[in-house]
């Protein structure tokens, strides 16, 4: 309850649109945690959207994270760069993140505690993360720097000199070597990104993507009248008011149309779903799983 408070006044402190996560344990690289809320994608343009997000923090610092999208609607963070954000801050231990959008996807997002008192300087396994991460740029630096100098040089050099910085030169290529190396090494790994990225953006597009949202439960005694949808799915991915869902058998023999009721304590599938249950052939102690494929379609795969 004091999550859910200190949610509503921070979120109605700010005029600009935005989000929040609460980081649990159980589910912090999950689809449902990565994915960017419909409410807030409405509420920005077209052209403030990009598939590249920054994420500022009050010290400073800020990371960039690469979006994926799942056929037309749903924007998730990339696993690779949600999980280094969480890492480089030491962040997982039911912390709550507000997200304000600044625009062009620029983020300042605000760290607090379970009891609404906001972390405004890094952990110290935080500020670990962020130095070792300073020091790679450094190097890096250093060694593009080298290799500018060594270039540009083109003088001769005598034997008297070579042996005076013959020392001092043999460890500027040396440097200059690993800098290639670590060049290369990055280009490769950036190659093989693109294309896993490309491959991604294809499968989106077949709609054979695996990001599509699903909930699981088993099927008790009381879900043979009408299912209730598990609160938080709801508040995520389902529509604000009542609907007419179109749920398929995952081997395709049949349809059935179910009426989604809204309800402040539970909303379920009501009419429409004893049909399906008699059609389907349910039992209690099946496990269904449900599959958001459309705004108003699912795939239903049971198993007995």
């Amino acid at each position: 309850m004091a999550t859910n408070s200190c949610i509503g006044m921070l979120m109605d402190e700010s005029d600009n649109p935005g989000f929040f996560k609460v980081l649990r344990k159980e589910d912090l690289s999950s689809q449902t945690m990565r994915e960017i809320p419909q409410d807030f994608l409405k509420s920005i343009s077209a052209k403030e959207f990009s598939f590249k997000m920054v994420l500022k923090l009050p010290w400073g610092s800020s990371w960039r994270i690469m979006l994926s999208k799942y056929q037309s609607f749903f924007y998730y963070m990339e696993q690779n760069g949600w999980d280094q954000f969480l890492s480089d801050n030491g962040l997982g231990d039911d912390e709550l993140l507000t997200f304000t959008h600044k625009g062009n996807m620029c983020f300042n997002v605000s760290i607090y505690k379970t009891d609404c008192v906001e972390i405004l300087r890094p952990k110290r396994s935080a500020t670990i993360a962020s130095s070792s991460r300073n020091k790679r740029e450094e190097v890096n630096n250093v060694l593009e720097e080298e290799r500018e100098s060594l270039s540009a040089s083109n003088y001769p050099v005598s034997e008297t000199a070579e042996s005076t910085v013959g020392g001092r030169l043999k460890q500027k290529r040396e440097l200059i070597n690993l800098g290639k190396k670590q060049v290369k090494k990055a280009e490769k790994a950036n190659k093989c990104k693109k294309r896993k990225m490309d491959t991604d953006s294809d499968d989106s597009e077949d709609g054979t993507s695996s990001l599509a949202p699903e909930f699981t439960l088993t099927i008790k005694k009381s879900y043979v009248l009408f299912l209730g949808v598990p609160k938080r799915f709801g508040e995520m991915h389902m529509p604000k008011e009542e609907t007419v869902f179109k749920i398929h058998d995952r081997k395709g023999k049949k349809s059935w149309e179910v009426t989604y009721v809204v309800s402040k304590i539970q909303s379920r599938f009501s009419r429409g779903w004893p049909r399906l249950v008699k059609d389907f052939g349910l039992e209690i102690g099946d496990f269904c799983t449900f599959e958001l494929i459309k705004p108003t379609e699912m795939i239903l795969t049971v198993s007995k």
